[in-house]
């Protein structure tokens, strides 16, 4: 071990398609010994979260956990965490560090770093935040009082359970697509959107190492997956993108495709029709699935947390849901507190980077081209950094004379950190709440009796098999 990383000047190592074997690299390091072929895999995909948490334990804030192909090296300090996710410099990347021939190849916002990803993100941060957050927080209330009904409705079987989870990700679908394109969407559309989406986020946890990849072949089940879900979904992104392009409206629609299509127009580096079309389509998932996540798991939270369930809809009902403005909000700071513990418990297992030159973390060097991985739920779970971490507690967000969990900024990283952070965080504060607060304020839910929590990881962290609960209007 040294003080300094002796990769600091050393230049960066591509490797030929992001995910080759570096399973000869950072033995050093302290680990689980794992299989000879598997790694840790088997143990690891059991339970994520439980295992790297328990790694962290036993082998310290840097981990090195063996899976197929190539390795994991799990840094589990904050500050570490915020240090790789922070760097602003190219050498940290979110799906590794590809050889320049494929990497000409691969220019969507995702895919970048550097001055091209600052340059694009400065075209992209305005349409969800500052100038466009009234319009696109609106668009997007007004699909929820326009769609929720109807989506709770269609989520509820012949014996009056409805399938809270899926109505939220419909609901939130309603409202992504309408503050991206304006122009209304067929229902089978909507359902094309939803099946290809989906799949696309489970298939990206799959690569990232966060989740199963998705059953492909199984005819049967609530969640049927069409091996072509993908194409389809991205079809209609195409068409709508191409129709848009040629219409003599362009420019005055005031929604997020208008804003990227003027600005990509004033982007200094030219990129391909197909790196925009990718960029709008990562947009809408991005902005679809994970906060239909993080939603679902604040309800179900709250729902079983008595006391914090009470004080919600009495805020709720202090304020005219049916007329949202941002202010309003914004003044219903237990609903956002709710949203934000909801969030912090959620089993999101990892945030990946790459790092092309190689690091030092904790006084172990770190070898080029390796594969970091930020261990978000242990983070937000670990008794250094919080008080009762497992305890579902939106105090410790609400009351700032309560907070002994500082600093705060640190250990908090359910939107990321640094240059790829969350783009729509501060969308997402607004529209969050809103939606849990109207559900709430809309209906009673009961929970099927001794019913327990069981999450299924991924990018966007679900209920395993769904919330299927009872609503009552109030």
């Amino acid at each position: 071990m040294t003080e300094k990383c002796p990769h600091a000047t050393a230049e960066k190592v591509p490797s030929v398609t992001g995910i080759t074997s570096r399973r000869l690299s950072n033995r050093h390091l302290p680990g689980p010994p794992g299989h000879l072929i598997m790694g840790s895999y088997p143990e690891y995909a059991k339970d994520r979260n439980k295992f790297l948490r328990d790694a962290v334990r036993r082998y310290g804030d840097v981990v090195r956990i063996k899976l197929p192909l190539r390795d994991l090296v799990v840094i589990a300090n904050p500050e570490d965490a915020h240090a790789a996710m922070g760097d602003t410099s190219g050498d940290y990347s979110k799906f590794g560090n590809y050889h320049p021939a494929i990497a000409k190849r691969q220019n969507g916002l995702s895919f970048i770093e550097g001055e091209l990803f600052r340059e694009r993100r400065r075209i992209v941060s305005p349409l969800v935040t500052r100038d466009g957050l009234k319009s696109t927080f609106h668009a997007n209330a007004d699909a929820y009082l326009a769609s929720l009904e109807s989506n709770i409705a269609a989520a509820t079987d012949a014996d009056g359970v409805t399938d809270l989870q899926e109505a939220i990700f419909q609901t939130l679908l309603r409202g992504v697509l309408a503050q991206t394109f304006t122009e209304p969407f067929t229902p089978k559309e909507i359902h094309d959107l939803h099946d290809g989406l989906s799949t696309f986020t489970k298939f990206l946890g799959s690569t990232l190492k966060i989740a199963d990849p998705p059953n492909l072949v199984r005819p049967w089940g609530r969640y049927k997956i069409r091996p072509w879900a993908v194409y389809s979904a991205g079809k209609i992104v195409r068409d709508r993108v191409v129709e848009r392009q040629n219409s003599p409206s362009l420019g005055t629609y005031n929604d997020v495709l208008d804003g990227m299509l003027a600005g990509y127009k004033k982007l200094k580096t030219p990129m391909t029709f197909w790196d925009l079309c990718f960029d709008v389509a990562t947009m809408t998932s991005a902005s679809y699935g994970t906060t239909a996540g993080a939603i679902t798991q604040t309800v179900v939270r709250t729902c079983l947390a008595e006391e914090a369930k009470n004080r919600l809809v009495e805020e709720a009902g202090s304020v005219d849901l049916s007329k949202p403005t941002i202010e309003s909000v914004r003044s219903m700071h237990w609903v956002k507190a709710c949203f934000e513990e909801g969030m912090r418990m959620q089993g999101l297992p990892l945030l990946l980077r790459f790092t092309a030159r190689g690091a030092n973390y904790q006084g172990y060097d770190i070898a080029p081209n390796t594969m970091l991985g930020v261990p978000i739920s242990t983070i937000h779970r670990d008794p250094r950094w919080w008080t009762d971490p497992d305890v579902f507690d939106p105090e410790r967000f609400y009351d700032q004379s309560k907070r002994v969990d500082q600093p705060r900024v640190l250990h908090y990283l359910a939107w990321g950190a640094g240059p790829h952070r969350c783009t729509g965080a501060q969308l997402g504060y607004l529209i969050a709440p809103y939606l849990v607060a109207l559900i709430f304020s809309r209906y009673k839910i009961e929970l099927p009796p001794n019913w327990q929590l069981v999450e299924d990881p991924g990018l966007a962290p679900m209920i395993k098999g769904g919330f299927n609960v009872r609503l009552t209007p109030r």
